[in-house]
C-alpha cells in the first residue's frame, strides 16, 4: 500500500551560459526557479532535463535508445491540432537541444517507441498512405536505423494492424510484438488496447486484449517492458484515480494478464499523467505528467511579467516528461511485492 504525505518538490533550473551564441549546448537561462506545491502525494519523479527537453511547449511520449543517451518524444502545439517528433543527444553528461527528426516535421507525428535494440522506431501519423491524400485517421508507422545511424523513410504497418480508424501509442517488447491503441469498432470502451504478434518477420492480425487490460473507460497510451510480461497505460475519467488520467499496470504470468491496478501517487496527480515507456534495459519509466506548479493556486499575486514568466517555465500547466526507477514503483502480483 502506497502511503500518502506531504511533500515538497523543488526543482532547480540550472543556468547555463554557452561561450557563444553558437554554442550547441542547450541554455537554461532565463527559465526561473520553480516550486510544486504540496500535495497529498508520495510524489518521487523526476523531471527531464528542465529547460532542454521538458519546456514551456507540450512534450509527451518519451522513447530512450538502450545507450541512455539518445531521447525521442513528441512536442504538440497548444490545441493538439499539430504535433512533431523531436529527439535530443546526450553529450558529455548534458541533453542538447533537441531537433525535429528526420522523418517529421511535415504531418501530424507522434508517440515515438524506439525498439527495445533502439534499431528502429514506431509512431503514428495521418500522412498519406500509397502516395494518396493525407490520411483521415492515424496509422501505425517504423523507419529503420542503418548503420550510419540515418532513418529511413517510413512504412506504413500492413493491414493487419492499420485500420480506417486511429490507431496510435506503439510499445514494442524485445521479440518484436506490438501493443497500440484503438478507437475501432468492437472494443470495450472509446478506446482500448490491442495486441498483434510479430511471427516470421510480419504483424499478425492485431487482437483486441481481456478485460484485465480493456474495460468500458479510455484506455489511451501502453508501454510494455522489453521482456514482454509488464505493461504500464494511461486510462481516462476512471472512478476512484486521482487525477484525469492515471497510470496504471498490468504484469503477465504464465501468458495471462494481471487485473490492472493504479500505480499510485508516486507518479500520478491531479492533473494529467499519461504516456507510459519502459527503457530498453527495463529498470526505468519514462512517462509526462502536466503538473503545474500553481495546481492549487499561486502563493501570491501574479504580476502581469510574473504571470508571463510562469506562462513561460515548464510547470505552466502542459505537459513535460519525467522519469522514475521502476523498484520505486512498489508494484504488487497478487497483493504481494513485486521483486
Amino acid at each position: 500500500m502506497i502511503q500518502k504525505m506531504k511533500n515538497y518538490i523543488l526543482f532547480f533550473f540550472a543556468i547555463i551560459v554557452g561561450s557563444s551564441c553558437n554554442s550547441e549546448q542547450a541554455s537554461n537561462e532565463n527559465i526561473p526557479e520553480s516550486t510544486i506545491p504540496s500535495f497529498d502525494l508520495d510524489y518521487q519523479a523526476e523531471m527531464v532535463a528542465p529547460g532542454v527537453i521538458s519546456k514551456a511547449s507540450f512534450e509527451g511520449h518519451a522513447s530512450i535508445n538502450p545507450e541512455g543517451n539518445e531521447i525521442y518524444f513528441t512536442v504538440y502545439s497548444n490545441d493538439h491540432a499539430y504535433s512533431t517528433i523531436a529527439y535530443s543527444v546526450q553529450q558529455e553528461g548534458q541533453w542538447q537541444e533537441p531537433e525535429i527528426v528526420s522523418f517529421s516535421g511535415k504531418y501530424r507525428d507522434g508517440s515515438p517507441a524506439l525498439s527495445p535494440v533502439g534499431n528502429k522506431i514506431y509512431f503514428s501519423s495521418n500522412r498519406p498512405k500509397e502516395g494518396r491524400e493525407v490520411n483521415a485517421s492515424n496509422d501505425i508507422w517504423v523507419s529503420e536505423r542503418n548503420e550510419a545511424g540515418t532513418w529511413s523513410n517510413p512504412t506504413r504497418l500492413s493491414d493487419a494492424v492499420n485500420g480506417p480508424h486511429n490507431e496510435f501509442s506503439p510499445s514494442v517488447d524485445a521479440a518484436g510484438n506490438l501493443y497500440f491503441c484503438s478507437n475501432r469498432p468492437g472494443g470495450y470502451g472509446d478506446m482500448d488496447v490491442y495486441f498483434s504478434k510479430y511471427e516470421n518477420e510480419t504483424y499478425l492480425p492485431a487482437e483486441l486484449m481481456s478485460t484485465a487490460i480493456n474495460s468500458s473507460y479510455h484506455e489511451g497510451n501502453v508501454g510494455v517492458s522489453p521482456d514482454g510480461n509488464l505493461l504500464f497505460l494511461m486510462i481516462q475519467h476512471k472512478p476512484g484515480d486521482y487525477g484525469y488520467d492515471d497510470i496504471h499496470y498490468s504484469i503477465k504470468h504464465e501468458g495471462v494478464w494481471s487485473p490492472v491496478l493504479n500505480v499510485g501517487t508516486v507518479i500520478n496527480t491531479p492533473t494529467y499523467d499519461f504516456s507510459p515507456k519502459v527503457s530498453p534495459n527495463g529498470r526505468t519509466l519514462f512517462f509526462s505528467s502536466r503538473l503545474n506548479r500553481d495546481y492549487n493556486s499561486p502563493d501570491s499575486a501574479y504580476t502581469y511579467a510574473s504571470f508571463q514568466n510562469h506562462l513561460n517555465s515548464p510547470l505552466n500547466g502542459l505537459g513535460n516528461i519525467y522519469r522514475i526507477e521502476l523498484d520505486q514503483l512498489k508494484l504488487i502480483y497478487n497483493d504481494e511485492p513485486v521483486e
